[in-house]
């Protein structure tokens, strides 16, 4: 069976057991939305895709603008979010450290949790990224996107996954035939993604507004808490867009930068798409 049939078998099923989903039209909605996000080589065809030379795309197109552009010139998940997040466990005092750089479609729908490319689905990111030819990669990706459960490799693998093949840009028939090393699109991916985080960073941000992690006191509530305007003022003063601001009862967990892309990797920060769960945030510094 197809993959999109499956799903659309299993979407189909949920609608008859679940009472939230009321109508075979939404999942219609939904199949339509997998069909336009799910990228998959077919093998079945035994014909290759052709490459697309980058130089040849229009340096001009917006994602989720443009209409008939062709998906390695410009993204058609074109709406992602950069979460960032702050544990103060890991990861240098003066920085938070990435979660990772999810794309969604232009309604602002998740994608498939499995990703959009089984033949790409990698199990060894890390030692891909250890082998790849930006030889401070594998350094950097230590330092600032390490795991909180201790296993870099899963995390890493879990988001190349999930989220980077989702990256219709960085697909392998996007590039020069005669250039293209096999996987070398996940080290850019990975590469692409610590220089926004460089470029976004909100520890700089922040602390240019005044705020600055606080001493956690024993036994009782932090020195002092932010309000979540005085965090989502001191973004918008950096960068002209509000974020999302994500806690854990009041302790900062995430904050969420909303972006579209100009070209084929131009990312440019938008108005955020989804939701705050903070309201007093207890902003603390880390023990690293």
């Amino acid at each position: 069976m197809h993959v999109h049939t499956l799903l659309f078998v299993i979407l189909s099923a949920v609608a008859a057991a679940v009472p939230g989903i009321r109508s075979s039209a939404q999942v219609l909605f939904a199949q339509e939305q997998l069909d336009k996000a799910i990228e998959v080589d077919d093998t079945t065809k035994g014909e290759e895709l052709p490459h697309h030379i980058p130089d040849t795309c229009p340096i001009d197109t917006i994602s989720c603008q443009n209409t008939g552009i062709d998906s390695c010139c410009s993204p058609s998940n074109g709406l992602l979010v950069l979460a960032q997040q702050w544990d103060t466990r890991w990861g240098p005092s003066d920085a938070f450290t990435v979660h990772g750089l999810w794309p969604d479609t232009c309604e602002g729908a998740q994608l498939p949790g499995g990703g959009c490319d089984r033949l790409r689905a990698y199990t060894n990111v890390s030692h891909i990224i250890e082998e790849s030819t930006d030889t401070k990669l594998y350094n950097d990706m230590n330092t600032y996107w390490p795991s909180n459960k201790g296993d870099n490799n899963w995390f890493w693998t879990h988001e190349w996954v999930k989220h980077g093949t989702c990256v219709t840009t960085l697909h392998p028939r996007c590039y020069n035939t005669d250039s293209y090393v096999p996987q070398q699109e996940v080290a850019e991916y990975f590469r692409s993604i610590l220089d926004l985080r460089e470029k976004y960073n909100l520890f700089a941000a922040l602390n240019a507004s005044g705020i600055v992690p606080t001493e956690q006191m024993s036994g009782r509530r932090p020195k002092n808490t932010y309000s979540l305007q005085q965090f989502k003022q001191a973004i918008r003063d950096a960068w002209g867009v509000e974020p999302n601001v994500k806690c854990r009862g009041s302790r900062l967990q995430e904050v969420w930068l909303w972006f579209k892309v100009r070209g084929r990797d131009s990312y440019y920060p938008v108005d955020p798409w989804g939701k705050d769960t903070c309201h007093r945030i207890s902003y603390q510094r880390k023990s690293t």
